[in-house]
Formats: structure tokens, sequence, C-alpha cells
């Protein structure tokens, strides 16, 4: 799911992106946040290069949880992460937690805005450990689709999600001369 990509390039048409967010996490490169919206606002596209890029992070053992929130109008957004469900070979956070967030209009599969940030390192290490700890433990589809079930019945909304069970939460800082 790592691609690299530029403002106004197309993705793969014949790859079957993801409705929502996409999160890939190979080791030694930076984190990769894909979201997928149709036809993107303007305000959307801002938000992706606008601070605060804010995260949060859920442990729950066969799933993680990244909460996501961009520019100061969006609302939180969430997507599920499992290091076995990655395409991208090991999983990892390295050393420099850099994030790259890449925006696509998933009707034309166009990359509409990019933005690099970096993690902090409390906020880096927390989900360090944690995808080290997901990926050294074995699989299981049902454990994480019921971890992510059961994290959606107690908690329905992201912002229940901030309020009551997250295990990290940060500002990143946003990388100078990333677009």
């Amino acid at each position: 799911m790592h691609v690299t990509v530029e403002v106004g390039t197309q993705l793969d048409p014949d790859v079957e992106w993801p409705a929502g967010a996409a999160l890939s996490m190979p080791a030694g490169q930076p984190v990769q946040l894909m979201i997928f919206l149709s036809h993107p606002h303007q305000l959307e596209i801002e938000a992706v290069t606008t601070p605060p890029t804010q995260f949060a992070w859920v442990d729950g053992e066969h799933a993680g949880v990244l909460l996501y929130r961009l520019g100061p109008i969006l609302s939180w957004s969430q997507v599920p992460y499992s290091s076995h469900l990655s395409e991208d070979g090991p999983a990892g956070v390295g050393p420099d937690p850099v994030v790259q967030i890449v925006l696509v209009d998933r009707d034309t599969n166009t990359v509409k805005a990019l933005h690099a940030v970096r993690w902090p390192e409390e906020f880096a290490a927390t989900v360090r450990a944690s995808v080290a700890r997901m990926r050294d433990t074995p699989f299981s589809r049902f454990s994480y689709e019921h971890v992510l079930a059961g994290l959606h019945r107690r908690y329905p909304t992201p912002e229940d999600l901030l309020t009551d069970r997250i295990d990290a939460h940060c500002t990143a800082t946003p990388i100078p001369g990333s677009p």
C-alpha cells in the first residue's frame, strides 16, 4: 500500500484503493496515511497542510487505531491498523518518525494534497512499541476484527475514543520544505 506520490499524479486505477483511509508503516520508511475522499472540498485539501496536525493512538493488542485531525476545521477521523495486514514487508516506526499524509480524490485517483510531519519522540515510541508487540504476536483475523468491533461498540465516535481510551496523543511538527 505504501506508494510514492506527488500532488497532481494519478494513482494506479487497477488497484482497489480503500474507502476512507489507509495506514502503512513499513520499517525504515515514513509512516504513510492515505485519505481517500470523493471530490474533496477545497477546505479538506487545505487542511492537509494547515496546522495543527494532531494524532492519537489506541493499542487494542490485536489492532491499533490511529486517530487524526488535520487543521483547525476538520473533525477527528480514525483508521485501523495491524502490522500483519501490511503488504509492505516488516512493519515498524523508524527512528525518524516522519508521517506522510496523502489526500486522494477517490473518484479520479488523483493526489490532491501531500504533507509531511514528524511525530514527537514520546508519541512515536508508544506507537513503535505497540506495532512491535503486534508484529511479534501471532495474527488472528478474528481477534483483530473482535477488537475493532468492541472499540466501535464502546466508543462509537473518534471523539469518544479520544475522551476515554487513547494511549498517546500529540501535535505533529511540520517538516520544513515539505509540500
